[in-house]
């Protein structure tokens, strides 16, 4: 890959400022930040490496959920979102730990073994967006004990590969919300 230090960096302003408005316009349709269609504008056209790429697309996730969170409020209440908080503890139990455990391995990858891992890992996550649009609400899969378990189980598979991606997780998340706990879908 090249450096992307090298590059002229003034030419690239317009391919990132319409690069980012369409990434925005997309993430923005399907209720997700973007950063599964920004990583790869970021390592294939900007050519910055596979773990430069992955930490400023976690950066700039940020920014976005951050700057999306007083929109989505006036939407969906913070009253209404603090009723579910066992299934948040329960999905941020497994998810910080997740995040820990990818994070570390994404800085001791290869950065050839981590251009893989990206590919699979956002081959998986096209693979839910294109089949699990039509998940419905209904009851939670399992409940209790194992309920507890899966969320935590759920919430470190999605930390991982959200931290590997340097994404929010939404892509992950909403379905796991849909399917393991059986929120609806506007809670989400």
């Amino acid at each position: 890959m090249a450096d992307p230090t090298s590059k002229n960096l003034s030419s690239n302003r317009p391919a990132a400022f319409f690069g980012g408005a369409a990434i925005g316009t997309l993430g923005g349709l399907i209720g997700l930040g973007g950063a599964e269609f920004r990583l790869p504008l970021l390592i294939g056209p900007f050519g910055f490496a596979a773990l430069e790429a992955v930490i400023l697309n976690k950066a700039m996730s940020l920014v976005v959920v951050a700057f999306a969170l007083p929109f989505r409020a006036a939407t969906v209440p913070f009253d209404q979102i603090a009723a579910h908080w066992p299934i948040i503890v329960n999905l941020l139990a497994g998810s910080l730990a997740g995040a820990w455990l990818g994070a570390g391995w994404a800085t001791r990858l290869k950065s050839e073994t981590l251009y893989k891992v990206i590919a699979v890992l956002l081959l998986m996550i096209a693979v839910v967006l294109v089949f699990g649009h039509d998940i419905v609400a209904g009851s939670a899969l399992v409940t209790g004990t194992a309920q507890i378990v899966a969320g935590v189980v759920a919430g470190l598979v999605i930390g991982i590969v959200s931290s590997l991606l340097g994404v929010a997780g939404g892509e992950l998340l909403i379905p796991t919300l849909i399917l393991l706990f059986g929120a609806e879908h506007q809670a989400c």
